[in-house]
């Protein structure tokens, strides 16, 4: 039986025993009915993952010695981002689970002409917030022991600034005559999704022009959160640690 896996943000120590943060109490203890003397596996994000015994159980708080400490990496070699216009917030969700589970390193939301949600500060905020757990949960669930950066999200205009000469940009442009195949090896790259009507016509040639190659993924059109989850599984397959 798999060992429940938990992210808690503290300063882990092998042999340290410990409250349990109130979310992580919360899912092990009322949620999953964990029992004393049962295991968990406990993360911080900052590498490696501990093998905990629930020693104490109360009605709202619980406590576990740390027993084991592994220094094991679940991270790709492939340093990925994915740059995804905005979506309606289930397809959003979705996108971002599975990138995570596919190994990015980070994820930018994308403000794009077709972006069919238009928020206002305060709930990007609270975006920010629901996007950093659900990333949470798929680094739990994938085994995956960094976190993913979760960038705030921003205008096209504004991330065409930002480009890095030490990154491959790849954008998925429908009439281009290029696929993944043509992607050079390289240990950094950044992939750009369009929300659900695409990037316009004159977002593509920004970018294009912009140094971005653009790629296609066939004849057939795929739904925004389908072409980001395909796009990242073929380059973990290309050039990351994905096997067949």
């Amino acid at each position: 039986m798999r060992i429940p896996r938990f992210y808690c943000p503290l300063e882990l120590q092998l042999g340290q025993t410990l409250c349990l943060p109130e979310a992580v109490f919360r899912h092990a203890i009322q949620v999953l009915r964990l029992q004393l003397g049962e295991s968990l596996v406990l993360f911080n994000g900052q590498g490696g993952e501990y093998l905990a015994e629930l020693i104490e159980l109360g009605k709202r708080t619980a406590s576990v010695r740390l027993h084991s400490f592994e220094p094991l990496s679940r991270e790709s070699p492939l340093e990925l981002s994915l740059v995804q216009a905005l979506l309606k917030p289930d397809k959003m969700d979705f996108a971002l689970q599975k990138a995570v589970e596919l190994g990015v390193s980070d994820f930018q939301p994308l403000l794009t002409h077709r972006s069919v949600v238009r928020t206002d500060q305060e709930k990007i905020e609270k975006k920010l917030q629901h996007w950093q757990a659900v990333a949470l949960s798929a680094c739990e669930q994938s085994g995956r022991t960094h976190i993913p950066k979760i960038h705030p999200p921003q205008t096209l205009s504004h991330y065409l600034t930002t480009l890095s000469s030490t990154t491959h940009y790849v954008i998925l442009a429908p009439d281009s005559q290029q696929d993944l195949r043509t992607i050079a090896a390289t240990q950094k790259l950044a992939v750009l999704i369009g929300p659900e009507g695409g990037f316009s016509d004159q977002e593509l040639e920004l970018c294009l022009a912009a140094g971005m190659q653009g790629v296609t993924l066939g004849a057939r059109i795929l739904r925004a959160e389908t072409a980001s989850t395909s796009v990242l599984a073929i380059l973990q397959l290309l050039h990351g640690d994905l096997r067949v």
